[in-house]
C-alpha cells in the first residue's frame, strides 16, 4: 500500500474511532444523568444537564482520541509510512 492509502485508511478509521467514543461517552453520562434527574426535577434544569452531557461526551471523545493517536503514533511511528496531511508551503513573492 502507498502512503496516501495508509493516510486515508488511517483516518477513517480514526473518524469511526472517535464516533464510537463519542457514542460511549454519551451513553455513560446519559445514563449517570438519568440517575440524577427525577420527575421533579424542572424542565429547564434538564435541557441543561442534557447539554452538559453533549459538551462532555465530545470533549472526553476528544481527549481520548488524541492520547489514543498519540499512542499508536509513537508504538508504529506512523509518519514513515503516511503521507503529510499539511504539506510545506514555500514563500511566495
Amino acid at each position: 500500500m502507498n502512503k496516501k492509502l495508509n493516510t486515508i485508511l488511517f483516518m477513517l478509521g480514526g473518524t469511526i474511532l472517535n464516533i464510537f467514543l463519542m457514542l460511549a461517552f454519551f451513553l455513560v453520562l446519559l445514563f449517570g444523568a438519568n440517575i440524577v434527574i427525577t420527575p421533579e426535577t424542572a424542565p429547564t434544569v434538564k435541557m441543561l444537564i442534557f447539554l452538559l452531557v453533549i459538551v462532555l461526551s465530545v470533549v472526553g471523545a476528544f481527549l481520548v482520541y488524541s492520547k489514543i493517536i498519540k499512542w499508536v503514533s509513537g508504538k508504529w511511528d506512523l509518519e514513515k509510512t503516511m503521507h503529510p496531511l499539511f504539506g510545506k508551503r514555500g514563500k511566495k513573492d
